[in-house]
């Protein structure tokens, strides 16, 4: 067996962001996570909840809410613009100003239509669905009080939209609000502190759920507007909310990091009236849950802390299976570092710098399993910051540690090291066709790069001492335009490369 050395490496600061919003698609079992840093996160919980998508952030622009239409992806924002991606070049395809303030909330009716968004100046406004874009159809009534949240009944002719101390229905055809409901301030609370609604559900039954400040999740019968029971879970926040498809089980999300499952059962044997039941509760976060999914199988939730948890629900998949198996994901998928071999460098990947080190070196041999003496510590060379505003999506440094490379959604950079010198010189003539690019690698003798970019096609640039040069570029068989080039792995020494598609 061949010896080699391994190298502890512990000064790589990756800091994840927290999660501010989700949206799970039943359809298509995808789960996009919107992180604080404005980064866009697939999951496909088809295929043992891969991150097969990362959709980079950009300076200033966050996601409050995330929203699923159809195979179509929107957000929107306190910036106060609602944003639809191309999940197949992994970019924002357009921006639209709603020209109400801040944006707190987002949602769709069920026919796929329509979209809504809650403002801060007190609107619900209507955006109608078109084929390439969102088109702006009307505003509901204004209120006094922002809109913090949002719920389509599943007819698509209701609103419920939760405000300070209040919930509001709409008539989504008029306009008008059919019904106000009042949110109680709690036992003990100040008479001059509001109750924020921040989340709600709306069920075909006319049931509206909703969840507060005052850390209460109540119960309220929507065609009658009026308070049918009121659970007290928490004494903060009740932050998110998030329903099963066929509405037995509702799950809400506390600033405290817990996790409460409601179920609407029969609180006698024998008995025919069902009730809203408090039954679990999961404690998987250590600070706020900013955003559910309540998939068939299980509660997904992130938050704060970072990380986002799948719970299995136990009476829904077999014991003692993988899918009963608790997951916490705390890591990218993707890789954030790129080896150098040959020079014994590393780099790593941040939103928005990149770092090159030198690996350490030690003296002497030892056993199989022994900790080696350190002659020479890891070394920062070269600290590189981006251009512009959007954050770096992919970055590589070939193996003999003359080359570096880096891009976003909207730039590509290509430098030349000298690592005698620790200098960087920029290659400022580069191919018309590398704009910017998804995934990045260098063939192993360092003369060829390789970059995958729209349209499932892979550009070959040759490398020379200053300059580059394309070569020509690799399509998929006509018919395969749907999926994007992903991940690169170079299998030889010549050139030879195989890259996969999602």
């Amino acid at each position: 067996m061949a010896e080699f050395k391994v190298h502890r490496v512990r000064f790589f600061d990756y800091m994840p962001t927290a999660i501010r919003a989700m949206a799970f698609n039943p359809r298509t079992e995808r789960l996009a996570v919107a992180r604080a840093d404005g980064a866009l996160e697939i999951f496909n919980f088809a295929d043992n909840y891969f991150q097969e998508k990362v959709i980079p952030g950009q300076d200033g622009r966050a996601a409050e809410a995330l929203c699923w239409l159809g195979q179509r992806l929107f957000s929107a924002g306190l910036n106060g613009e609602i944003t639809e991606y191309d999940l197949e070049n992994l970019r924002p395809r357009y921006t639209v100003e709603a020209y109400g303030g801040p944006i707190w909330s987002i949602s769709s009716n069920s026919q796929g239509t329509l979209l809504a968004v809650g403002c801060e100046d007190g609107t619900v406004k209507i955006f109608e669905i078109l084929e390439e874009r969102i088109q702006f159809q009307r505003n509901l009534d204004r209120q006094k009080g922002r809109i913090i949240s949002l719920c389509w009944h599943p007819s698509g002719t209701l609103i419920a939209a939760g405000m300070m101390d209040m919930i509001k229905i709409f008539d989504a055809e008029s306009g008008r609000a059919t019904h106000r409901l009042l949110v109680e301030r709690g036992v003990g609370a100040s008479k001059s502190r509001e109750v924020v609604v921040w989340s709600i559900a709306f069920l075909s039954d006319h049931t509206i759920i909703s969840g507060d400040s005052a850390g209460k999740v109540q119960v309220w019968d929507g065609l009658t507007g009026t308070l049918v029971r009121t659970h007290l879970v928490t004494k903060w926040d009740v932050l998110a909310l998030s329903s099963s498809q066929d509405e037995s089980s509702v799950v809400a999300g506390t600033s405290e990091g817990t996790v409460v499952q409601f179920q609407f059962l029969s609180s006698n044997v024998g008995q025919q009236d069902k009730e809203w039941v408090r039954t679990r509760t999961f404690k998987n976060h250590s600070h706020d849950v900013r955003g559910l999914a309540h998939t068939d199988t299980a509660v997904v939730s992130g938050g704060m802390d970072t990380q986002l948890v799948v719970r299995p629900l136990l009476d829904k998949v077999e014991k003692n299976t993988q899918e009963s198996a608790l997951r916490k994901i705390a890591f990218p998928h993707r890789s954030l570092v790129c080896c150098a071999k040959k020079a014994g460098l590393l780099l790593f990947q941040f939103p928005d710098h990149l770092e090159l080190w030198r690996l350490g070196e030690s003296n002497g041999h030892g056993s199989p399993g022994d900790s080696l003496p350190v002659k020479r510590k890891p070394e920062k060379l070269i600290q590189l910051k981006r251009k512009g505003e959007d954050h770096i999506s992919c970055s590589a440094v070939s193996p003999c540690g003359g080359w570096l490379a880096y891009s976003t959604v909207s730039s590509f950079r290509l430098y030349r090291l000298q690592n005698n010198t620790i200098s960087v010189t920029k290659v400022s003539r580069l191919p018309k066709d590398l704009r910017s690019a998804q995934q990045l690698c260098f063939s192993s003798d360092s003369t060829k790069l390789f970059a995958s970019s729209c349209r499932s096609s892979v550009l070959v640039v040759d490398l020379n001492q200053s300059d580059c040069k394309y070569l020509h570029t690799l399509r998929p068989k006509s018919g395969e335009t749907q999926s994007c080039c992903y991940v690169i792995a170079l299998l030889a020494t010549h050139g030879v490369m195989m890259f996969v598609k999602m």
